[in-house]
C-alpha cells in the first residue's frame, strides 16, 4: 500500500461490534446482530435460546453458511436433519428449503454469512411431508 492509496483503503475498512446499535429480533424470541449489510454479502451473529426456531423457508438467490460458535444447531430440510456443533458449518445453497431450530438445552450462538443479501429473498414454505427428525439423521463426525 502506498501513501496515495492509504486513504481509499482506510475508508473501505470498518470496525463493527455486536452491540445495541446492531441488534434485531427474529423468529420466536431469537436475537441477532447485523455486522455487515451489503447487497452482495451479509454477516450476522445470531442467538437462539433453547426451544426456539424460525419458520421453514428458502432463498431464491442467497446461499447461506451457518457456523456454530456455541450450542448445537438443528437444521431441518425436506429430506432430513443435520446437526452442527461448535466449529462446524452447514452450507445451504439457493433454492433449498430449510428450518433452523435450537433443540438443545443451552443457547445456540452462530455466525451467518449470506451471499447475496437475503433482503427480499425469503419465501416461506410448508414443512408438510418433510422427513421426521430421527437420531439416524445426525451427522456423526467423531470429533466432538
Amino acid at each position: 500500500m502506498t501513501r496515495e492509496t492509504a486513504p481509499a483503503v482506510a475508508s473501505a475498512v470498518a470496525f463493527v461490534e455486536a452491540g445495541a446499535d446492531t441488534l434485531y429480533s427474529w423468529g420466536e424470541g431469537c436475537l441477532g446482530w447485523r455486522l455487515l449489510e451489503q447487497d452482495g454479502l451479509q454477516l450476522r451473529q445470531e442467538l437462539m435460546q433453547p426451544g426456539t426456531s424460525e419458520t421453514p423457508h428458502l432463498h431464491r438467490r442467497a446461499r447461506q453458511v451457518f457456523y456454530v460458535l456455541e450450542g448445537e444447531m438443528t437444521l431441518r430440510m425436506p429430506e432430513g436433519t443435520l446437526r452442527a456443533r461448535p466449529r462446524q458449518a452447514i452450507h445451504v445453497p439457493p433454492g433449498r428449503p430449510h428450518w433452523v431450530r435450537n433443540d438443545g438445552t443451552g443457547d445456540l450462538v452462530f455466525v451467518l454469512v449470506s451471499s447475496p443479501s437475503t433482503a427480499g429473498d425469503r419465501i416461506e414454505v410448508e414443512a408438510d411431508g418433510w422427513a421426521p427428525v430421527s437420531s439416524d439423521d445426525e451427522n456423526e463426525t467423531g470429533d466432538r
